[in-house]
């Protein structure tokens, strides 16, 4: 086979080769020789062998070791905490069981019945009882309380009550918290009434029963005289405030009954009396008591400021009150008709 011979470094190239393979000069000039290549086939390159580790020391092996003998080592506590809320909802908790198993315990409780009051100072008691006494626990309506019959009151010329004692189940009611007393035309002769309320708070409803005011003096005892008898007493507490004596009840009623006297002539005979200017009562006060006392009712606002103008006027009291009451309205003798006594 023929080759190239580079002339600059004697490198060998192939016969069509150009420029050498090594210095890339051209070989135009290149000598050609006869050269018996040889292939050598390129052997497999082996992997250079490690370099031997250093001896190590082999530490000595050591004793088993049980499991039971290893000791580990302790976690490091966690601090104690406290949960607040937790421990205060805990808390409320007990708090509210208690008062729950509280109520429970003294709600179940029944009440002791209370013995009613004594009389005092020897007036008149009357106890009432419940109708129902088999309930366990009162009824909230006193309507259901019956009361016996009260014994006559004797006339004082002063208020009368009764130191009533109320008991609903055995259980006593007390006056102002429980139940409220009211009453109606408790100071003349005749029949008073009295009147019984629950609070609302306990016990709710109401009732009534009366008893009688009597003087031992049989014309102002006479039940077809109570009218005449409330008119004369109230007209003695308007005009001279004070209740009438037994004596003065007994002459004033006779004499209206009687027809010796009109409704108007006692008017005058009581408010235009010594006793009564004797009280110096205004000219406002004045009318104020005759219209309570002769009228039965308080003076209106108009009427009071006209009638009180004419007096400022210079009209007298006893031609005021003789004009009201034979004022063509007729108010003054309604109420007489009313009362069964002659007017005017």
């Amino acid at each position: 086979m023929r080759n190239k011979i580079c002339t600059e470094c004697n490198t060998i190239n192939g016969e069509r080769a150009t420029y050498c393979r090594k210095c890339n000069a051209s070989l135009d000039g290149a000598v050609l020789k006869e050269i018996e290549v040889q292939v050598i086939k390129e052997q497999p390159k082996t992997p250079p062998k490690p370099a031997p580790r250093p001896a190590q020391r082999v530490a000595p092996r050591a004793a088993s070791v049980k499991r039971e003998d290893i000791i580990l080592p302790k976690r490091p506590a966690k601090p104690d905490v406290i949960y607040w809320p937790f421990v205060v909802s805990l808390i409320l908790m007990f708090l509210c069981l208690a008062l729950v198993f509280t109520f429970v315990i003294t709600s179940g409780k029944d009440d002791e019945p209370a013995a009613p009051a004594p009389a005092q100072g020897g007036a008149v008691t009357t106890t009432a009882t419940a109708a129902a006494e088999t309930e366990a626990e009162p009824a909230s309506d006193i309507s259901e309380i019956t009361i016996g019959d009260i014994a006559d009151q004797m006339y004082t010329g002063d208020f009368i009550t009764i130191p009533f004692s109320l008991t609903y189940n055995g259980v006593e009611l007390e006056e102002g918290t429980d139940y409220t007393i009211t009453y109606e035309n408790n100071i003349s002769v005749g029949t008073a009434d009295v009147y019984f309320e629950g609070t609302g708070e306990s016990y709710t409803g109401s009732f009534s029963t009366s008893f009688n005011i009597i003087s031992g003096d049989p014309v102002v005892d006479d039940p077809a005289n109570f009218l005449t008898v409330n008119f004369v007493t109230r007209l003695s507490w308007t005009m001279l405030g004070r209740s009438p004596s037994i004596e003065e009840l007994s002459d004033r009623v006779g004499r209206l009954v009687n027809g010796e006297i009109t409704g108007a002539g006692m008017v005058d005979e009581i408010a235009l009396s010594d006793e009564c200017s004797a009280r110096g009562l205004s000219d406002a006060d004045f009318i104020g008591a005759f219209y309570q006392g002769a009228l039965g009712r308080p003076a209106d606002d108009e009427g009071l400021a006209y009638n009180t103008s004419l007096l400022a006027g210079g009209m007298s009291r006893e031609d005021l009150i003789n004009g009201i009451m034979s004022a063509p309205d007729g108010e003054f003798t309604a109420v007489c008709e009313e009362i069964g006594i002659e007017p005017l």
